[in-house]
């Protein structure tokens, strides 16, 4: 690789500088991009990304060295979004956001993916930013009312902004990064805005609210701007001439446009005087004359971008109270100075302290100027495990998690964040009633998987599923909503470290003998304090259930490796199943596909199908619930052809459960020969085993389909198949 030339290429981004007549003419081609304030700005950013199918932004999905993908929170997503519309609207950003939720549910990491998404737009040409900065020239391009001579050499520039180091005498940057279209007068503006957005009413409408429309640019600009003026007997082309327009780019690290402020006190902005630095000597006598000062602190260097403040709270109140008055009318007051700002206000606080600022005196005040977005631990346990992603990755080489280990601690963790469902939180009665009967466990995989309680109705499982979005918005309203107890995914992680560090092979046996032990420490987990409500807040029983679902999980999965495949037509069984009962409800007869005879309904085979999926329901209404499945189906898919064992996957599922019931004699025999295959194994016994070479290689072919397809490593399939033949099919019993 030639450095030099990678070097080298870098180069772009210092040279994107341009003269204002240059800014200008980008401004005519692209005035729809350049006339965005920052809500407006972060909005089309949001939609640059776009959205992925369950509605959630691709920015927080976006991975980076120091930034993982978010994992859930999509509502939250759509809460900054809506926001981030409404401050368009109105012109300004009149409310800060304040993301409250307990310790370790990824506040921090939703602002830092924002700040990381504006960074990387900012350096494409849809989130281009410009702002200016003062040249002076040396002594031989300008003299007159400068104190200069030379006039004609100064007439020939048209812009002193493409000046060479040496023929600039001094550079006074714009610490607020002022826009370079502040630089026209307002009425000029204001007629370019209004011709320019004429085909555009709703998007005038807003920029008419906006500091673009209305504003001015920073007081220390002004003055510059005004007594250059006044020098050059009011000519804007010569004032301009000093005017270099220079993109800038969003940086997080070194807070340019995108800055946070820590809980520690100190002082969010400030002034300082520089017309008696040195440095600046060389400014024009006119400008020497001026007072001007230097803007400095975090919010200075955040606008035109996103001011984080994290763990609010943890301030005393004093020291942010400035922000009232900032919401209401977007200026800042340093030492008598107001100062304009255009800043993406958003912060974090822990439930703590969020509830002892709620008691304060002043929360009202606060209240109106403040949107309080909750961030609660998820409770959707597939999205969990992607927290842990890269995590697990890195500890492969000292330890191997084994298939279902992680998921068995994410689903424990979203349990102890679930509270038990009450009937009368629901609109709808009979849904209501149907989501008070459903476990924790039940809870949790239908909100992961859409996984429904086998023992459910047809009818009822159709209501569970169009209720979705009321169980998971069930207690958003409340102080106790979900996701604001149970363990942290902090927590989980440390959870990880100590089973990795104690384990060569974590299966789940390993992952609920540990939870075990941590549900005893009631001292250290506030969660294990709340009173149990049923199976809910239950910690131990929580255990039981992880239990019995992954020992189902690994059961099915030994099963197929033991090449129990069920060879029949499932697909066939059930069109045929669905032709008889479509006849029998119509009161008509069947066509005979192998006497071509028109024939009645066959009764005995209709009540053998809803044997073999113990039915338990009224069969008259089950068969209708499913003849009007498929043709909602056809209406929603039109053209498509009805693949049964899709549309009527809960039938499917009980069909194979019969199935593998019907072979519980193979499993039976098998388990037995499992017992003296460990025994030789953990006896070492390779000329004299216990059990035959057929059995042996049975059960050797079980071990290799579980590490080839199941991927488990061979000493955590034994320690699976202990189990389950311990707690299943020990045959010594």
């Amino acid at each position: 690789m030639d450095w030099s030339e990678v070097v080298n290429s870098y180069e772009k981004s210092f040279t994107e500088i341009l003269s204002f007549p240059e800014y200008m003419e980008v401004f005519e081609k692209e005035f729809q991009r350049e006339i965005r304030t920052t809500s407006m700005y972060l909005k089309d950013l949001f939609d640059f990304y776009g959205t992925d199918d369950q509605g959630g932004f691709k920015l927080f999905k976006r991975e980076t060295s120091d930034s993982p993908p978010l994992a859930g929170q999509r509502l939250v997503q759509q809460r900054i979004y809506q926001n981030l519309i409404n401050f368009a609207e109105e012109g300004f950003n009149n409310k800060f956001l304040l993301l409250v939720g307990p310790n370790g549910s990824s506040k921090s990491s939703i602002i830092k993916k924002i700040m990381l998404a504006a960074e990387d737009y900012s350096k494409k040409t849809e989130g281009a930013l410009y702002s200016f900065s003062w040249v002076f020239p040396i002594d031989h391009y300008t003299k007159g009312s400068l104190g200069l001579s030379s006039k004609d050499l100064s007439k020939k520039l048209e812009s002193f902004a493409h000046l060479d180091d040496t023929d600039i005498s001094a550079i006074l940057d714009s610490p607020l990064k002022d826009h370079p279209f502040l630089l026209l007068p307002l009425e000029v503006r204001r007629k370019m805005l209004d011709e320019k957005f004429e085909d555009f009413p709703d998007k005038l409408s807003a920029i008419k609210q906006t500091f673009l429309y209305n504003g001015d640019i920073s007081k220390r600009n002004r003055l510059i701007f005004d007594a250059l003026l006044k020098n050059y007997k009011g000519n804007y082309h010569e004032v301009l001439k000093h005017i270099r327009v220079e993109r800038f780019y969003i940086d997080r690290r070194y807070s340019t446009g995108a800055a946070t402020i820590e809980p520690q006190l100190h002082v969010d902005a400030k002034l300082q005087q520089i017309t008696m630095d040195r440095r600046l000597s060389s400014l024009p006598p006119s400008l020497q004359s001026l007072n001007l000062f230097s803007m400095q602190g975090e919010v200075i260097l955040a606008n035109r971008g996103i001011l984080e403040y994290s763990d609010l709270l943890k301030r005393p109140l004093d020291t942010f109270k400035y922000l009232l008055m900032t919401m209401e009318n977007k200026t800042i007051n340093l030492q008598g100075i107001l100062t304009e700002l255009d800043i993406f206000f958003v912060g974090s606080s822990n439930e703590v302290h969020f509830n002892a600022f709620k008691q304060h005196p002043d929360f009202n005040s606060f209240k109106g100027r403040f949107s309080f977005l909750k961030v609660p631990y998820l409770l959707n346990f597939a999205e969990e495990i992607t927290i842990y992603e890269n995590q697990i990755q890195n500890l492969n080489d000292k330890c191997y998690f084994e298939p279902h280990a992680v998921e068995a601690l994410c689903l424990w963790s979203v349990m102890t964040r679930m509270r038990n469902p009450q009937s009368k939180n629901y609109k709808d009665k009979r849904l209501g009633d149907i989501v008070a009967k459903i476990s924790p466990i039940e809870k949790a995989l239908f909100l992961a998987k859409d996984v429904l309680p086998e023992y459910l109705t047809q009818e009822e499982k159709q209501f569970l599923r169009l209720g979705k979005i009321d169980i998971e918005k069930e207690f958003e309203g409340e102080n106790l909503y979900e996701g604001k107890f149970g363990i942290s995914p902090r927590e989980i992680k440390q959870v990880i470290y100590d089973l990795a560090a104690e384990n060569d092979s974590v299966t789940f046996l390993e992952v609920i003998d540990y939870l075990q032990d941590l549900s005893e420490k009631k001292s250290e987990h506030d969660f294990l304090n709340i009173s149990s409500m049923g199976d809910y807040h239950n910690p131990k029983k929580f255990l039981y259930f992880v239990e019995h679902y992954f020992l189902n999980q690994f059961d099915i999965e030994v099963r197929d490796s033991l090449g129990l495949v069920d060879n029949r037509s499932y697909e066939d069984y059930i069109a045929k199943y669905v032709a008889h009962i479509n006849a029998l409800i119509k009161n008509e007869k069947i066509r005979n596909d192998v006497t071509g005879k028109f024939e009645e309904p066959d009764n005995f085979f209709i009540k053998e199908f809803e044997g073999n999926i113990h039915l338990k329901e009224n069969p008259s209404e089950f068969r209708s619930h499913v003849l009007s499945k498929l043709g909602a189906y056809s209406l929603d898919n039109p053209g498509e052809k009805i693949v049964y064992t899709k549309v009527l996957g809960d039938i499917t599922k009980q069909l194979k459960e019969t199935f593998r019931n019907e072979q519980k004699k193979i499993i039976d025999t098998v388990g037995k020969n499992l017992i003296y295959y460990l025994e030789d194994l953990e006896e070492d016994r390779t000329n004299h085993t216990s059990i035959n070479q057929k059995h042996k290689q049975q059960i050797d072919a079980i071990f290799r389909e579980l590490t080839e397809k199941y991927s488990y490593s061979k000493l955590g399939a034994i320690n699976c198949f202990k189990y389950l033949v311990k707690k299943r099919y020990d045959m010594k019993k």
